[in-house]
């Protein structure tokens, strides 16, 4: 069981938390930014994004969720995390996955598992961590990011129902569509987390953009426009003729190019911006053909945070 101690530090929490979440001893000052509970249904993520969907089990009762923000402890989601996992363990828990933003296959991963949205719950794309667990009939997810200021966490808890155990099913999460062309940059960047930018225009071999109004930055500046909390990460991607490390660097400067562009000709809070190159590591098609390489000659809008 949990330790007594842990009982007492939030036994002013009791009353409006189930069991699972209140035994827990959260970090100090953790302020309660919204709950759920009812009976009903919820993922419990069991491994990565594969491509499609995010492998889970379906866990039927009481599910009770919780969005907590913990002031001042940017830079500590790690920590928080692994507290709270020594304490499932110290319960009795057995664990079934546990993942970081890159290993869980990034916004994929955090678009199909997660329930509160920012402000309750601010989610870094770049840098989250995230574990499950079950114990007996009761299952455990855990998901804990930051913002520049705090750390957040989304505690989730699937117990027996009144009426009885829950009824289990293995299955997958329904898979996130893929992004259409036709869709708005916005659209785009909410339901699938990224989106390429049309419409850039870079001289062979060079980083330079070439002039001219590109539609869609000014999309993306009234997108970051709207909400000043908004965190776009520009990621430069090439096809895969010449070194690895060649084309890591030209395809980052190329994402500098579009910040640039952003900032001083649409008027973007650089604040806002950070710009990554990945070179030929993230194609969308095959570069054995000229179609293909330019398809994947592009850069990458990401949304480092969900509203």
């Amino acid at each position: 069981m949990i330790l007594p101690r842990r009982l007492f530090a939030l036994a002013c929490l009791v009353a409006t938390l189930p069991v699972e979440a209140s035994a827990l001893d959260l970090p100090a000052g953790a302020l309660l930014q919204a709950k759920v509970s009812e009976n009903g249904q919820a993922e419990i993520a069991t491994s990565r994004f594969d491509g499609g969907a995010v492998p889970a089990i379906t866990a039927s009762g009481h599910v009770s969720r919780q969005a907590w923000r913990s002031p001042g402890q940017a830079g500590q989601s790690y920590q928080i995390l692994t507290s709270l996992r020594d304490q499932l363990r110290e319960d009795g828990y057995q664990f079934l996955y546990q993942c970081q933003a890159v290993s869980c296959g990034g916004f994929d991963f955090r678009f199909q598992i997660g329930h509160f949205q920012s402000p309750d719950m601010f989610v870094d794309l770049g840098d989250y961590h995230f574990l499950s667990a079950r114990k007996d009939e009761t299952f455990a997810q855990v998901l804990v990011s930051q913002s520049a200021q705090d750390a957040f966490f989304e505690l989730t808890f699937v117990t027996p129902s009144q009426e009885g155990a829950p009824l289990l099913t293995t299955t997958k999460a329904a898979p996130i569509s893929a992004p259409q062309p036709s869709d708005p940059l916005d659209i785009q960047l909410r339901t699938i987390g990224h989106v390429v930018l049309q419409g850039l225009t870079f001289t062979t071999g060079s980083a330079d953009l070439a002039e001219g109004e590109v539609p869609a930055l000014s999309e993306l500046a009234a997108f970051l426009a709207k909400d000043p909390k908004r965190r776009i990460v520009l990621v430069g991607h090439t096809d895969a003729e010449g070194s690895l490390e060649g084309n890591v660097a030209l395809s980052r400067k190329r994402a500098v190019s579009v910040m640039d562009r952003l900032v001083n000709r649409y008027g973007v809070d650089a604040g806002q911006l950070s710009a990554e190159g990945v070179g030929y590591l993230s194609p969308l098609a095959g570069n054995a053909t000229a179609e293909g390489r330019e398809m994947n000659r592009r850069v990458e809008a990401v949304l480092l945070n969900t509203d």
